[in-house]
Parts: structure tokens; sequence; C-alpha cells
């Protein structure tokens, strides 16, 4: 089963994927971080191709939210929402050793396609951006900065760009569960909400990483040096998984409201909870509409 789900992901979207140590992924074979190799887990597989399928969408959207964001001030369906704000830039540049552990944990690709993709800074923050400062405010603000602190808040303003960016074309888009056009109009601080759960999942990823990486071969500098006396850092994922829990209560309601297919998919495959890969049982959806 894992290998048909690696293998599903098209080549393209391999590629595109910064994966940990990336020169170990191939189309159709995983060899493992690890030096042993082994096959994934059935979790690792699915969320190489949620991370994939978040790319192959930008590739085929990106042309389509510029020229939206171009040509309107406003999101269509989201009412009172300015698209500067949502579309803009991230405003932190991870240091080196962020960079290692965002590519450690597979989320490389998270934050260089914003820098890349994202619009001119305006002095506005937007409502994604209010969402995820507040998961930043949670798990780091009161910690020294470290590479690991960085590489958190430079995923959770990743994930308040990402939000956007779906956000932008929603209108475009369809109804995830029955796959017509037209979704239902969206209140602005729905949003918020979905860009915190995003950056929760996206942190939980980063201090996992970085709590594993310790006792992994071939780890990149920013994971050298034991964790054990770090309590910040054991604070930070014991918040960043609690958060997941509380949301999970709230999640299939938020699904809903977001209606969009696109929006859905990143929400529902960024944070751990019971459902998070459960579209995969059916198939995503994608390739009856995009």
């Amino acid at each position: 089963m894992v290998e048909e789900a690696v293998s599903a992901v098209p080549a393209s979207e391999l590629l595109a994927v910064d994966c940990p140590r990336r020169k170990d992924y191939q189309v159709n074979q995983w060899t493992g971080p690890d030096p042993g190799g082994g096959t994934p887990s059935l979790r690792e597989a699915w969320q190489l191709l949620a991370d994939g399928l978040v790319v192959q969408r930008l590739h085929l959207h990106v042309e389509e939210w510029r020229e939206v964001a171009d040509h309107t001030e406003s999101v269509p369906d989201i009412g009172g929402t300015l698209i500067a704000p949502l579309g803009q830039r991230p405003a932190r540049q991870p240091s080196a050793e962020a960079q290692e552990l965002l590519e450690w944990a597979g989320l490389g690709y998270w934050w260089k396609l914003p820098q890349l993709h994202g619009l001119e800074r305006t002095t506005d923050a937007g409502i994604a951006q209010q969402g995820a400062a507040q998961v930043v405010q949670r798990l780091v603000a009161q910690s020294q900065v470290t590479p690991w602190t960085d590489a958190v808040v430079v995923a959770c303003e990743a994930a308040a760009w990402w939000t956007g960016f779906f956000a932008v074309i929603r209108h475009r888009g369809v109804r995830h569960q029955t796959l017509e056009p037209n979704p239902a109009p969206l209140h602005a601080q729905v949003l918020a909400d979905a860009a915190r759960a995003v950056a929760y999942g996206v942190s939980t990823r980063v201090l996992g990483a970085r709590l594993r990486g310790t006792h992994q071969e071939g780890r990149p500098s920013a994971l050298s040096g034991p964790v054990s006396a770090d309590a910040a850092l054991r604070r930070a994922y014991c918040e960043a998984v609690a958060a997941g829990i509380e949301i999970e209560r709230t999640l299939p309601a938020l699904l809903d409201e977001l209606d969009e297919l696109r929006l859905v998919d990143l929400v529902s495959t960024a944070i751990p909870w019971r459902g998070q890969f459960l579209k995969y049982a059916g198939g995503t959806g994608a390739g009856q509409v995009e």
C-alpha cells in the first residue's frame, strides 16, 4: 500500500517538494532518511502526497492568483478582506540553521515558495497573519531566539500566506463535498481560524523534527546537541500537540465553513487529527476538477 501511495505522486511533484534529505527520495522508491533505509509509515507517505498536492496546486493556479491580485482589491467572496495583506511576502527570512531544520522537517518548499511568489509587503497584517501570529505567541514568544524558534516563526508566517493564497482564488473553486462550483460566501474570521490550524500543524512538524533529529545520523547542524535540557523546546512541542487536540473538536465545522476544496485540503492535511488523511481512502477529488 505504501509503495502504491508513493508511486501515485507524479515525479514532478516529488522533485518539487523539499523533503528531508531529498536525495534519498526516488519516484517509485523510498530509501528513508535514516541510513538503514526502509519504507515510510503510511502516515509519512500520505504526508508526502499532501505536500506534493499543495505544490502542484500552486503551480497550477499561481497565474490565476496573480491575475486576481493584480486586478481586484478585495477577495470576491470574503466580505471586506483585502487581497494585498493576504498575499504579501512573509517578513521573516530564516537563518541558515533554521533553513536546515525546515528542510529536515520536509518544509523547505513551505517557506521558499511564499518568498518567491508573494506580493510586496504592506503596512497592514491580513486576517490570516493574525491567526498565525497567535500560534507564535503561544509557542515561542517567551523563548530565547534559537534556530528552532526561528523555524517555527517562519513556518507560521508561511502558513498565513498559503491560507491567503487559496482564499484569494476560493471563489473560482468547487465545494469539497459535491465538487460543485460557487462555494458559499465566507466570513473573514474563518480565515484566521484556518491559518491558526495550519500554523499549529507545521509547527508540530518543525518541533517534532528537532526533538527526533538529535538521535538520527546525518542530521544537519541545526539538530546537533542534546535537547534534554531544553525545557522551552519540550514545552512548545507539548503546547502544539495540546492545541491540535483542542482544534480537532471544532475542525469538522471549520472545514464545512471553508467549503472550498483547496482550502479544505490545505487545512485538513496540515494538522494531525483523526481525519487528517481520510480523504486518500477515496482519492483527492483533485483529478476531477484540476
